[in-house]
């Protein structure tokens, strides 16, 4: 039985893709410190999400996720240390699914749950940028005014990023020194400190893990959404999600082009900016009041109530079209390019795998050689001195005159160094 089976449980968007990339990369050393993933990939934690939440059945889900949260939590218990599982949209699980998916780890299992927490002022307009990264077309506006609305926290938004009601359901048979919230550091702060603050938490030592190659899901900048959102709206039926949609749309455009182009920030101001002070504000409050294992300061969640620096302060309305035309433009450079990449590698690989079969072909007609003479070398051992028979041989084989020749010339030498000292 592991020690403690950890469940990592969300929110989106409070620096999980870092976090699950650092570990997932040197998953070796994390293991070697005591800490297993389970299971083959993060894909297969993802698929364990699905099982949790009721929709590992659906035909667009491969079929071995059905029943991957047993599978792995039976793997899980087979370990002697601690055990991470770890993915987002664990945060959506209702009531029921959670108190299922903690039964499932077993009765002797120490489980404990981890919440990183990130305060909403970053967190609304991160997600609405992921929401376009899932083929959406909802203007900033109206998301935000969307959120505002829904006192009842029934829509997608207030169920993942309420956590204290994240806390409640994940936490509800459990003692709430083994439910962990972990904030995320204010803007601006060193990515080392949250990190540092998971990695102690999961048992890992922080300093021996390399993060430079690790990335956040990046986001985009107030020009390049809007250039997603409408590109998402002239989509009409093609890429479908689920579909092609996220490997090409959302892989290829939005990570790979998009990212990395200058804009300005997206950020809340005025009443959006107070919604979102106040909305944190209670959220803090409401973790205080649950009694659970804070790691770093609930203060940390509650962003200034004051207005943003003047150089990040951006209203939410769409670029102009004269921008959106600079960025369309880049963006099909940027896609050329990327296909130019992909043709050179394909035809890399084209080229690699016509060589391999080339070896395997060579290969097999060297074999076909030997083959066809294995019933004369049979007949040659029955009937020849074995002198003879090599002889015969290495006319066949030229690798074996080699050696042949090799071998006399060791024995001639020999037989000089004998008669010289004779002499």
């Amino acid at each position: 039985m592991s020690r403690r089976i950890l469940l990592h449980v969300g929110s989106p968007k409070t620096g999980t893709t870092f976090l699950q990339q650092i570990i997932w990369s040197q998953r070796d050393l994390a293991r070697d410190q005591g800490l297993l993933l389970p299971s083959k990939s993060f894909a297969d934690h993802y698929l364990a999400s699905l099982d949790v939440r009721g929709l590992s059945h659906r035909r667009e889900h491969p079929s071995r996720a059905v029943g991957m949260w047993r599978r792995m939590a039976e793997e899980a218990a087979r370990w002697p240390g601690d055990a991470l599982i770890s993915h987002e949209l664990l945060a959506a699980a209702d009531d029921d699914q959670c108190k299922r998916a903690i039964e499932a780890l077993g009765s002797d299992a120490e489980v404990h749950v981890v919440v990183t927490a990130r305060d909403l002022a970053r967190q609304i307009p991160a997600e609405w940028q992921e929401h376009l990264k899932h083929r959406a077309v909802e203007p900033f506006s109206s998301f935000v005014q969307d959120i505002r609305d829904d006192t009842s926290g029934a829509s997608w938004f207030w169920r993942v990023q309420d956590y204290a009601g994240v806390v409640s359901r994940w936490g509800a048979s459990l003692p709430m020194s083994q439910v962990h919230v972990v904030t995320v550091p204010e803007f601006g702060a060193d990515p080392t400190l949250l990190w540092g603050r998971f990695a102690r938490l999961v048992g890992l030592d922080p300093d021996t893990f390399e993060l430079t190659g690790s990335r956040s899901n990046t986001s985009l900048n107030i020009e390049q959404a809007e250039l997603l959102r409408r590109v998402n709206a002239a989509l009409g039926e093609r890429l479908p999600l689920p579909g092609p949609y996220p490997a090409v749309v959302k892989n290829i455009l939005a990570h790979r082009v998009l990212a990395d182009r200058a804009g300005h920030a997206l950020t809340l101001t005025g009443d959006n900016r107070a919604f979102a002070v106040e909305r944190s504000r209670d959220l803090a409050v409401a973790l205080a009041a649950l009694g659970c294992d804070v790691i770093g300061d609930l203060r940390e969640l509650i962003p200034a109530a004051g207005e943003v620096p003047v150089q990040d302060m951006h209203e939410p309305r769409p670029p102009s079209d004269e921008d959106l035309l600079a960025e369309s433009v880049a963006a099909v450079v940027g896609l050329l390019d990327e296909h130019s990449t992909r043709l050179s590698e394909l035809a890399r690989e084209r080229t690699d795998r016509r060589a391999a079969r080339r070896a395997l072909e060579d290969a097999q007609r060297q074999l076909a050689v030997v083959t066809a003479d294995r019933d004369g070398l049979v007949h040659d051992m029955q009937r020849r001195p074995l002198r003879h028979l090599v002889i015969g041989l290495s006319d066949r084989w030229p690798w074996l005159m080699s050696l042949r020749k090799q071998y006399w010339r060791g024995m001639n030498a020999l037989r000089r160094r004998v008669r010289s000292r004779g002499d």
